[in-house]
C-alpha cells in the first residue's frame, strides 16, 4: 500500500514536472514573440524617426537654397573624340541683372549663360567621369557657394552604355589539370538612355589570354527594355600548372564598343581558386583603346 501511495505521488510529481515545464516553454516563447514585436516596433519607430528628420533636413535645405531647380542632359557619345557633352542647367529663386552663375569642376570654373529663367552652359567629360559641380552665385559683389543634387551624374558610362550582366548556374570543378563546368549561364542585358544597345554577344574561353572557344549568344528581341539569354554550359579543359583560364562575355554595342564582362577565373595547379567581382569588366572604343576598367583589387574604376 505504500509502495502504491509512493509510485502514485512520484507519478504525480512527474506530471507536475512535465506541467511545469510546458509552461515555462509557453511563457518563454511568449516572451521571445513579446521581444521579436517590441523590437520590431522599435525598428520601424527609428525608421520612421529617420525619415521625418531626413524630409525635414531636405525641406530646410530646399528653403536655405537659392536655387529653385537644376537638371542636366546628357548628349551623344563622341565616337572620335571619346567624350560627351552634359548640358548643366540652373533656375534660381531670385535674378538680378547683375546676378553672374558659374559651376566649380574640381577647381576648373565654368561660366553659365542666361536664357530667360535659366542659366546654362554644356561641357564635355570622359565615359569614365562622374559630376557633381558646385553653383557660385555673384550678385553686387556678394558671392555663395551650394550644392544641388539635380546637377549630378554618378555615372557618365551607365548613361551612354548598355547595360550587361551574367550569373553562372551550376557546379565547377578542379583537379588533376582538368576544369570542368556544367551548368546555365544567364545573360542579362538592357540599352542605354540613349537606345545604344548590343548587336552581338559571344562567350568566350581563353587559356592564357588565347581564344580556344567562342559560342555566339541569340540575342532576344528587345523592346526598348532589354533582355535575357541562356547558354547551356559543359566544358572541359586540360590546363598545365600556372596557365590562367577565363570565361567572359563579350558583347558589342551599336556605337562600336566592345564589353568584356569576366564570369570566371581559374589557374592552372592553384587550390586558391576565386570568384571575380560581379563589376569586374572593360569597355573598348572601336579604335582598341579602354575607355573604362573596374580595378578589382581596390574597387575603383579607371580609364
Amino acid at each position: 500500500m505504500k509502495k502504491q501511495k509512493l509510485y502514485i505521488l512520484i507519478a504525480a510529481l512527474i506530471a507536475l514536472q512535465l506541467y511545469s515545464l510546458v509552461k515555462i516553454y509557453s511563457l518563454q516563447s511568449r516572451l521571445d514573440y513579446t521581444n521579436q514585436t517590441i523590437s520590431s516596433v522599435e525598428n520601424r519607430l527609428d525608421s520612421q524617426i529617420s525619415s521625418i528628420y531626413q524630409n525635414v533636413d531636405e525641406k530646410l535645405k530646399s528653403q536655405a537654397s537659392l536655387i529653385h531647380k537644376s537638371w542636366v542632359k546628357v548628349g551623344k557619345l563622341d565616337v572620335g573624340k571619346l567624350t560627351v557633352p552634359i548640358k548643366f542647367t540652373i533656375e534660381p529663386k531670385r535674378i538680378t541683372e547683375n546676378m553672374l552663375v558659374s559651376l566649380d569642376f574640381n577647381g576648373e570654373i565654368v561660366q553659365l549663360d542666361k536664357s530667360g529663367l535659366d542659366y546654362s552652359a554644356t561641357k564635355d567629360f570622359k565615359i569614365s567621369e562622374s559630376v557633381f559641380p558646385k553653383i557660385i552665385m555673384q550678385d553686387n559683389g556678394v558671392k555663395t557657394v551650394e550644392e544641388h543634387n539635380g546637377l549630378m551624374v554618378t555615372s557618365i558610362k551607365e548613361q551612354v552604355f548598355p547595360h550587361i550582366s551574367a550569373n553562372f548556374q551550376g557546379g565547377t570543378n578542379y583537379g588533376s589539370n582538368q576544369y570542368h563546368a556544367k551548368g546555365i549561364l544567364s545573360i542579362d542585358y538592357m540599352p542605354s538612355h540613349e537606345n545604344n544597345a548590343f548587336v552581338d554577344i559571344k562567350y568566350v574561353i581563353k587559356v592564357d589570354d588565347e581564344i580556344i572557344k567562342e559560342t555566339p549568344v541569340v540575342l532576344e528581341k528587345e523592346d526598348g527594355f532589354g533582355g535575357n539569354s541562356t547558354l547551356n554550359i559543359d566544358d572541359k579543359y586540360s590546363m598545365n600548372e600556372g596557365q590562367i583560364l577565363t570565361t567572359t562575355v563579350v558583347a558589342v554595342d551599336s556605337l562600336g564598343f566592345t564589353h568584356e564582362y569576366l564570369v570566371a577565373h581559374i589557374v592552372g595547379g592553384s587550390n586558391m581558386q576565386r570568384e571575380p567581382n560581379f563589376e569586374k569588366m572593360n569597355i573598348k572604343a572601336p579604335n582598341g583603346e579602354i575607355v573604362y576598367q573596374f580595378d578589382e583589387s581596390n574597387s575603383k574604376e579607371n580609364s
